[in-house]
């Protein structure tokens, strides 16, 4: 991998992480475009980690905010704390009995821009949805988790699906993106150490340390970039405006890749 591809790469993984378009679809079809072998992990765990800090910057306060307010015993932060936990449970079961399953089954760039296509027609759902509620209840955090779960299905957008979810349960926008960003903290710190075990392993990559510092910065500052974007995007309504990009993605790869 050159400098320009990890640099690429981490462009895409950390702006799509956050945006409504599916990270892992457009790794996916950017690997395939590219003609790069997905199979080395190395890459993925920096891309990925340099991510999570981008969400953890971004978010300091209100994760400095849950923290005390849970050592205060703050019954508000306890029970966002609380639907954080239950949220990330569906994404963890189906992660560790399915994930090889569903990998192997939606690898193909052909099956990930259909995927694409069924994300755009979510997002679309919501251009005259609105809210003013929070994330405050099981129902409403289970079926958030849920909806994130069902992202591990390349092509189908985790903070697309999650936001989307919360507001069709009514949950004020900026809410719903701040317990989306939430949400994946965990999922991204339990995929980026499974990655870390294969490493472990001896799934060992050839790339560069300057190559994966490339593709870390990227996704970084790519990852502050995009969170900061979107929350923006969703003060103003307009998180259907990404059903657009999905469509026009979905159908180039279909085009692209059919066979």
């Amino acid at each position: 991998m050159t400098h320009l591809e990890a640099a690429l790469l981490g462009l895409i993984q950390g702006l799509t992480e956050f945006l409504p378009v599916s990270s892992s679809g457009h790794l996916a079809l950017g690997q395939a475009l590219l003609g790069i072998d997905p199979g080395d992990v190395t890459f993925e765990v920096i891309v990925h980690f340099g991510t999570l800090l981008a969400v953890i910057t971004v978010l300091r306060r209100r994760i400095w905010g849950l923290i005390t307010g849970v050592l205060r015993l703050e019954q508000e932060a306890l029970i966002t704390s609380f639907l954080l936990l239950l949220g990330t449970v569906p994404a963890v079961v189906v992660g560790l009995l399915f994930e090889d399953r569903l990998t192997e089954i939606f690898a193909d760039p052909f099956v990930v821009s259909l995927m694409l296509i069924v994300t755009g027609g979510v997002l679309f759902s919501t251009r005259s949805l609105s809210g003013e509620g929070m994330v405050d209840s099981v129902p409403r955090g289970l079926i958030i988790g849920v909806a994130q779960a069902a992202a591990i299905i390349p092509g189908i957008s985790r903070s697309g699906m999650t936001i989307s979810i919360g507001l069709w349960c009514r949950v004020e926008a900026g809410e719903a993106a701040a317990f989306s960003f939430l949400l994946s903290i965990p999922v991204i710190a339990g995929a980026t150490a499974l990655k870390i075990g294969g490493l472990a392993s001896g799934v060992v990559g050839s790339e560069s340390w300057s190559v994966l510092a490339v593709g870390a910065v990227m996704a970084y500052a790519s990852g502050v970039f995009s969170i900061r974007w979107l929350i923006g995007i969703l003060a103003r309504g307009e998180l259907s405006r990404f059903a657009y990009y999905c469509w026009a993605v979905g159908l180039s790869g279909i085009i692209a890749f059919w066979a």
